[in-house]
């Protein structure tokens, strides 16, 4: 069975079929893709050459001696052209055996019924087409589509991890409207503004867009430019942040002007302080005080958030993954957690509690268990 690239495009709609297309046409030679063209109305079909005989040159002839010195002329020129012939028949049968084997890696299960073994690559190929390609319609609907989805959203800090990948997704976008909605190009290149307008660092680059676009100076600014000019901004702000700040031997606590919080809590903060109930007229034996006031501020505890269990969620060994005193932790809470875990914003929020713990650790605060 033929293998699949990581890189090849698995045709199984509509959605795909333009660009498997274009990938499927581009693994062929030019001079010999109108052997394969679904698209033109009379196929050329590449013909095996005929062999060069004596015979064709002199009726009758048998061998070489009995050729003249003209006839053994113009046998050599033909033989020369139909080694030529063949040598370009016998690429073109290598070239529709890979493209074979090519398309049938790149069709989805549900289409390898089309591929028939009698037919040829051009029927293969025009079956798919006739099945799977979209009208202009479609396209244009599909590309007004993602352009509402990544108009869905702004930026008014950088991301995490970037701008890289709504970048890529941008200019694919744009590469679909210059093709199938040529008059929105021009106007949908703006909203790049849109989206980039409020982060530090982008400003001025879409101020310098939208003065271009209102000068109609679009020689030297587009949506390309743009965009490099947008990963550039993001370069520069990750070479300051790794930058250590001149006469700062160490970052200390007064180098935070407000202290972290996550969900609004402190890094330092016990996540449930209750204020400490009034001395007790009991007169129970001290042990016994001092057991039942546990006890009871156990049971009026709220259940874990993370596990679940009767504790402190900034005591939960699982919370901060750390546990120093050797606590035994139920299977039950185990489990609990574990399952939490799958959740992204659960494990989000763990990983930003894990991080403050790691920076209080920094500042030399006591780490409290």
């Amino acid at each position: 069975m033929a293998t699949t690239s990581v890189n090849d495009i698995i045709l199984e709609g509509p959605d795909q079929y333009h660009s498997w297309f274009s990938s499927t046409k581009g693994s062929v030679p030019e001079d010999l893709w109108e052997h394969f063209d679904p698209e033109l109305e009379t196929s050329t079909e590449f013909a095996r050459p005929e062999p060069v005989t004596f015979s064709i040159v002199k009726e009758g002839a048998t061998s070489l001696q009995q050729l003249t010195s003209a006839d053994k002329t113009l046998f050599t020129q033909l033989r020369t052209i139909y080694n030529a012939d063949l040598a370009q028949y016998q690429r073109f049968l290598s070239e529709q055996a890979k493209l074979r084997k090519l398309i049938t890696s790149t069709v989805s299960e549900a289409k390898r019924s089309q591929l028939r073994p009698d037919k040829s690559v051009r029927e293969w190929i025009k079956s798919l087409q006739a099945s799977t390609k979209p009208t202009d319609t479609q396209m244009q609907d599909k590309v007004r589509a993602r352009h509402r989805v990544m108009m869905g959203a702004k930026y008014v800090e950088w991301p995490t991890s970037g701008p890289d990948k709504w970048v890529t997704e941008w200019q694919k976008l744009m590469d679909d409207c210059e093709r199938w909605c040529p008059p929105l190009h021009q106007l949908w290149a703006s909203d790049f503004n849109l989206v980039w307008g409020e982060v530090p660092g982008a400003q001025r680059l879409c101020d310098r867009l939208v003065e271009a676009m209102t000068k109609k100076e679009f020689r030297e600014w587009d949506i390309n430019r743009a965009s490099m000019e947008l990963k550039q901004a993001w370069d520069q702000k990750t070479i300051r942040n790794g930058m250590r700040v001149a006469g700062r031997g160490r970052i200390t606590k007064a180098a935070f002007a407000i202290e972290p919080r996550f969900d609004g809590i402190k890094a330092s903060e016990d996540l449930i302080d209750k204020p400490q109930a009034p001395p007790s007229d009991s007169r129970k034996r001290p042990a016994t005080e001092s057991r039942q006031k546990y006890s009871n501020k156990r049971t009026r505890l709220n259940p874990c958030w993370g596990c679940e269990g009767n504790h402190s969620p900034y005591t939960c060994t699982l919370i901060k993954d750390s546990n120093p005193r050797k606590f035994k932790i139920s299977e039950k809470s185990k489990n609990k957690f574990e399952e939490k875990m799958k959740d992204k914003d659960f494990a989000g929020k763990i990983r930003k509690i894990r991080e403050a713990e790691e920076i209080r650790k920094e500042l030399g605060k006591p780490n409290v268990d």
